[in-house]
């Protein structure tokens, strides 16, 4: 009996071809987003941490000074006074190409090629002279380090790195390092050992410490020492006896924990694109259970003839099961397959979204863990199964006696409706409630998002049957019995309409609550950008991410940019990394007047009066608002920070509105108080006013001349650098188009699934009505009129839900994530639409299924009943 119910449901899917297809698809484009963007995030993460491998070697830890890194004099300490032979130092940037037509950025590493082959054994990795070295494939690798410590301006890059630019041994290549044009001389290509040393080596310019330094205008510094330190009480000792060689501002960290820094920095832009995704395969298992629902439908007959010759509901109910695991397994591992292909093609955007935002990081190849597909597989078997086990249960309620009743199973879930309203009531009580809870993790807010969109979704039949009732009046009014009949139709299959429509519904509501947030946050950015920016014009380095460059601008620029007589008045910011004894602080110093100081700030908490006068004093500080909220300081908290005098403590007396990206926040002094503290001279931005009579395009004309043509810094005007922040903003958010696409697609084939179901069940009504004289225009409209009215329903029901998703991506996701406060904006247009949407999807949808229904003979359908 066993065999025979599995081959009965494999005839069953194998002779419903298109019915098991639809199915297929809802689950396989669910899986496909998240695989997708899963594996867009871990490729761009996946490259950096090579890159920082490539940098790191085998090191365990690092020295890291301050702003201005560590003086060459650490160095030398280490080897001559203590010793330690297991050290090497490093110099690194970022070099851009400057040729158009390959624009790729370059990390540059700047190595001393003696001591550096027990940390980094690159020449060992290059191929021997010979032919290939003749032919500009490789170089002599003794002869390529002689070459890079005698010649200036020289470095090694991998073969695979110069095939990909078309570059031979011997080539010179023009790139944009800092704030200048320079040419490098490529005198030799690595051949790397394997495939791990290829992917690190991939985008890596290698040149000796010296000409890094002039490369990076770092001459007499050190952007850090690499360290082997043995493990135990050996290298505990090791670590405090060079302390006392260390500058103060200087700390030395494990190589592990750059690692972790990296995952913590994008741990909430990944939580949020992954929450997003999910809300796609939350869609596809609606589609699943419409198709089991049906299927249990279809069969019922047949249920209850194998109920009556002795069928248990446990096979019945392990048939269903089995039936849908099938479709899970196919569903998952196409999409799965699929998520690849669109992975690459958003890769991308996630790539430029993450250089924006983050860290300047280049990807040529999508990275495919092993674990992130293992995970989009589960998630697409276990949603197929949750969403079957509702319709299996059913089937195990089939007696032979109701078999052929179709108006029992409606009647059934007509009793249900109260009780599923009831709980729907309850779960979007408990899902407000983990919103709302008062907690730093973002889990309890993930989950009350799904019980609250669980809960909304229950109260859909409830909703469709009022719907139906108060519309049926006005349609009958407008379009007579076949208006009423079209909004009667959606109540009396509330078991397939309620599905689609709820399928449609969430699916709509994530554009909405997406749309939503993005508009919202837009208008805060943009206001507060018109609040923050105060000059006529802004010049900073021709930086590669919208990170402040942390090479700077010299000082001699600030001298010349004074000197112009169109020049009002010039303020400077100073963007740098200071450590603490909790790691890195991102620290911004300020040099501008009163009055601008108190004009172009928003402040959260404090007077901007007050404030400036308290910041004049130099032990004080002012903090953004995300380093506020992750710190858990107020004013008057303590903010211990590294400086060249030692660790030093400031007293926090404001909480600034600040919405660029960083890991948690920043701190705010004067730069006097920079200066009194810390060896750095350079400048992250300048800010230039014009006399009153000088337009902006005279004075950025001005600035060019004085500046000069080769030094390559970004000059803008208010206006331009308001655009190209909004123009980072837009790209941002680039990758929830793609989840738009995604989302509208899968709920386009549950709406279509379903009426293709709903067609076939109905095909005896509808046979009826021709046989007593309605034409199949009238048929045709009928249905297609019914199913606009629920695309219209679906839209309707998707912008309470998707406001109330925006609410809490506004007030509690972003603000855990990244800890930004911001006010929401409701757009009308967003939700006219949605509704738009909605309806359009319906009415696609209802083409093909309308025009098979119109077409049907009604003797045939009549005959077969």
């Amino acid at each position: 009996m066993s065999s025979l119910l599995w081959l009965s449901g494999a005839r069953y899917l194998l002779s419903r071809p298109w019915q098991t297809a639809l199915s297929v698809v809802g689950i396989t484009l669910g899986v496909a987003i998240v695989v997708a963007i899963d594996l867009g995030n871990q490729s761009a993460k996946h490259a950096f941490r090579l890159s920082g491998d490539a940098v790191s070697g085998r090191a365990t830890h690092r020295i890291v000074g301050g702003p201005g890194g560590l003086p060459e004099d650490v160095y030398r300490a280490l080897r001559v006074e203590l010793g330690i032979r297991a050290s090497a130092p490093v110099v690194t940037g970022y070099a851009h190409l400057s040729d158009a037509s390959n624009s790729r950025t370059l990390k540059l590493l700047g190595i001393d090629p003696i001591t550096d082959a027990q940390f980094r054994p690159y020449t060992g990795s290059q191929a021997h002279g010979g032919s290939q070295a003749q032919s500009g494939r490789a170089a002599n690798p003794a002869q390529s380090a002689t070459t890079l410590l005698a010649v200036p301006n020289t470095a090694l890059m991998s073969v695979q790195t110069a095939d990909s630019l078309g570059l031979r041994a011997g080539d010179a290549i023009e790139v944009r390092i800092a704030d200048l044009k320079q040419v490098i001389d490529v005198v030799g290509l690595i051949t790397p050992r394997n495939s791990l040393s290829s992917e690190t080596l991939k985008g890596m310019l290698i040149t000796d410490i010296a000409t890094a330094q002039e490369l990076m205008g770092f001459e007499g510094r050190l952007s850090h020492i690499d360290l082997i330190v043995p493990q135990g009480a050996p290298g505990e000792a090791l670590l405090h006896g060079m302390r006392s060689i260390l500058p103060p501002e200087a700390s030395v960290v494990s190589s592990e924990s750059s690692s972790e820094a990296v995952d913590e920095l994008t741990s909430s832009f990944d939580d949020n694109l992954f929450v997003v995704s999910l809300l796609g395969l939350i869609v596809g298992a609606f589609l699943i259970y419409n198709a089991m629902a049906f299927s249990v439908v279809q069969r019922r007959q047949v249920i209850g003839a194998l109920r009556a010759l002795g069928v248990t509901g446990q096979q019945i109910f392990a048939l269903m099961l089995g039936e849908a695991l099938v479709i899970g397994l196919i569903s998952s591992v196409i999409g799965v397959l699929l998520g690849i292909v669109i992975g690459r093609g958003i890769l991308d955007i996630i790539t430029r979204t993450i250089t924006d935002l983050f860290f300047v990081v280049s990807v040529q190849d999508l990275s495919i863990p092993t674990w992130t597909l293992v995970k989009g597989a589960l998630l697409g078997l276990f949603a197929t199964l949750a969403a079957a086990f509702v319709p299996a249960l059913e089937a195990t309620r089939v007696s032979a006696r109701d078999s052929l009743l179709r108006s029992r199973l409606e009647g059934r879930v007509r009793s249900a409706v109260p009780l599923a309203a009831t709980v729907g009531v309850g779960l979007i009580a408990i899902g407000a409630a983990l919103i709302l809870l008062p907690a730093r993790s973002l889990i309890p807010a993930f989950l009350g998002i799904g019980a609250f969109v669980l809960g909304y979704t229950m109260l859909t039949p409830i909703c469709v049957i009022m719907f139906s009732k108060a519309l049926a009046p006005l349609m009958g009014k407008v379009f007579g019995s076949l208006g009423v009949m079209a909004a009667r139709g959606i109540a009396a299959s509330i078991s397939r309409t309620a599905v689609a429509i709820a399928a449609l519904a969430v699916a709509i509501s994530i554009t909405i609550s997406i749309d939503t947030m993005v508009q919202s946050f837009r208008a805060t950015v943009v206001d507060w950008l018109d609040n923050s920016l105060g000059s006529d014009i802004y010049i900073s380095p021709a930086s590669l991410s919208s990170q402040a460059a942390e090479t700077g601008l010299a000082p001699q620029l600030l001298a010349r940019i004074s000197a112009i007589d169109a020049v009002e008045s010039v303020r400077t910011v100073r963007n740098a990394r200071v450590n603490s004894p909790s790691g890195e602080v991102e620290l911004l110093a300020f040099d501008t007047t009163r009055d601008n100081f108190t004009r172009y700030n928003s402040f959260k908490d404090g007077d901007p009066a007050q404030i400036w006068d308290a910041l004049q004093s130099g032990d004080a500080a002012a903090v953004s608002e995300p380093y506020a909220y992750y710190n858990n300081v107020t004013i008057g908290s303590i903010v211990r920070l590294f400086t060249a005098e030692g660790s030093r403590d400031f007293r926090i007396v404001g909480i600034y509105y600040d919405y660029r990206n960083s890991a948690n926040g920043k701190v705010m002094m004067s730069r006097a108080a920079y200066n009194r503290y810390w060896n750095d001279d350079k400048f992250t931005g300048i800010g230039v006013t014009a006399k009153d009579g000088v337009d902006v395009a005279e004075l950025k004309a001005s600035v060019q001349s004085a500046i000069g043509r080769d030094a390559n810094v970004e000059i803008r005007s208010n206006t331009e650098l308001k655009a190209a922040a909004l123009e980072v903003f837009e790209r941002s958010f680039a990758i929830t188009s793609v989840v738009h696409v995604l989302s509208v697609a899968v709920a386009f084939v549950g709406v279509l699934s379903a009426l293709m179901a709903m067609q076939m069940e109905r095909s005896t009504e509808f046979g009826t009505l021709r046989a007593i004289g309605f034409t199949p225009r009238q048929v045709w409209l009928m249905f297609t009129s019914q199913t606009g009215l629920m695309g219209i329903a679906a839209g309707l029901l998707a912008l309470p839900l998707g406001l109330i998703q925006g609410a809490a991506l506004i007030f509690v996701i972003n603000r855990r994530s990244f800890g930004w406060s911001m006010e929401m904006e409701i757009y009308p247009l967003i939700l006219v639409q949605a509704v738009a949407l909605a309806t359009a999807a319906a009415l696609i949808a209802s083409v093909y299924p309308a025009i098979r229904m119109s077409r049907s003979s009604p003797a045939e359908v009549l005959h077969e009943e």
